[in-house]
């Protein structure tokens, strides 16, 4: 049942349904979920909310006692929190004693055909790049295909791309950052309505906006290090770079040059190549950019740890003037309040890695179960949709404080399908330099 109550009568344990002025007058990046810190309450009334609606089905109702914060109910068994600092220490780590599981799980087919597309799409891109820096132009007729390959295997199972594309090496990030933008660019699209021609030249220009970085020096874009001003003004030229060269190949779509141009300008006029602001901006570019940047704070590289999706929500949603924040509000719906790829923690005291998303219910994604908090152990796997009556989301958690620098090998392990073998070291994450 539905109550609609004074802001300043929150409780912790409350389920906060709705706030006054919907998800985006919210000081929070989810948009339904159990209060479960004075933080949480503090920031409704500061945020000049009047009332906020809650559902005592799913939580403690008026008059009921608060329940304990989490910080203090749960300290034995949680990590230290790590608050919206990028440097991240950790005094002890948990130890993880993995129980190997016998075989590889079955690749599901969609997850195959997906494994199969970014496959083909990274050797198709990789050429093209090679190509293009010995002069020749783009070969139009290559990369077409993967225009309806991806758009078939994004439309098929989202979940099954995002999670293939989230796995990147080092000496591949560039290839398949382009299939990740331009499948996220996509399924942003269906959520957004557009009609079947706009979705796939937005697929084509995922594909292609990076094209302009065939011109930077390889050790340059996987600089362990920070950038001096003089090679991040170089990286700052591929836009006009891979403009250039798509414009010299007719015909090509007037959005994947838009795309190509102004990925990396900002609502505000802080961006670049010409520091274009609102609506000089066309929804496209708008759009790519929220692609473009989520999925490279998402992905791990040389100079910088992965965030995790929800996390990487949290923040881009707290970056005021770098996106269209109601856009911004439209991707996270389309992407999921517990985005593919998000660590979890049960109602179970489980962590559960986030396999697939849930159109009926984004609350209750599909999961993959793979420790147990309280016994530090690994268990077997458990899929399953994490609704109220099996095992509920109690909140999103940092792998790196649970794994430290092994958890990129822990997720790959456990989206395999493997009981991931490893030790938690302490952690101290690096600072962000976001390149594009």
């Amino acid at each position: 049942m539905l109550v609609r109550i004074k802001t300043e009568e929150a409780r912790i344990g409350m389920f906060l349904h709705a706030v006054d002025g919907g998800w985006l007058a919210s000081p929070f990046w989810r948009s339904q979920f159990v209060l479960t810190r004075t933080s949480e309450i503090r920031k409704l009334i500061e945020s000049g909310i009047d009332e906020i609606v809650i559902d005592v089905s799913k939580g403690v109702g008026v008059g009921v006692a608060s329940a304990p914060p989490v910080t203090e109910a749960r300290a034995a068994e949680t990590p230290p929190s790590a608050g919206e600092a990028d440097t991240v220490t950790r005094a002890a780590a948990p130890v993880v004693r993995a129980i190997r599981t016998p075989s590889r799980r079955r690749v599901p087919p969609d997850v195959a055909r997906a494994q199969a597309v970014v496959e083909r799409s990274k050797t198709v891109i990789a050429a093209m790049f090679s190509e293009v820096r010995l002069g020749k132009a783009v070969e139009m007729d290559t990369i077409l295909p993967l225009v309806d390959q991806i758009t078939e295997s994004v439309t098929r199972d989202t979940g099954a791309m995002l999670n293939v594309t989230r796995l990147k090496t080092k000496n591949e990030y560039t290839y398949v950052h382009s299939v990740a933008v331009g499948a996220l660019l996509v399924h942003f699209a269906q959520h957004m309505r557009m009609s079947d021609t706009e979705v796939r030249d937005l697929a084509l220009a995922g594909l292609l906006h990076d094209i302009g970085k065939m011109a930077v020096p390889n050790e340059l874009l996987d600089k362990a290090g920070r950038l001096a001003p003089d090679e991040f003004d170089l990286i700052r030229l591929h836009p006009e770079n891979g403009h250039a060269l798509l414009r010299a190949c007719a015909p090509m779509p007037e959005v994947v040059l838009d795309v190509c141009l102004h990925h990396h300008e900002r609502v505000d006029g802080r961006g670049y190549p010409f520091g274009l602001s609102g609506d000089q901006l066309s929804l496209a570019a708008r759009m790519s950019a929220i692609c473009d940047v989520y999925d490279a704070v998402t992905s791990q590289r040389p100079y910088k740890r992965a965030w995790s999706p929800s996390d990487a929500l949290a923040r881009m949603r707290s970056w005021r003037g770098h996106f269209d924040q109601e856009l911004l509000g439209h991707f996270i719906e389309s992407i999921g309040i517990h985005p593919v790829g998000d660590l979890v923690r049960l109602r179970s005291s489980r962590l559960a890695l986030v396999i697939e998303g849930n159109d009926a219910d984004p609350t209750a994604p599909r999961v993959r179960a793979f420790y147990d908090i309280p016994t530090r152990h690994t268990v077997p796997h458990q899929d399953m949709f994490a609704t109220a009556a099996t095992d509920p989301i109690y909140r999103s958690e940092r792998g790196e404080l649970w794994f430290g620098a092994e958890w990129p090998d822990v997720e790959a392990a456990v989206r395999a399908g493997t009981a991931p073998s490893t030790e938690t070291r302490p952690v101290r994450a690096s600072s962000l330099q976001v390149r594009g």
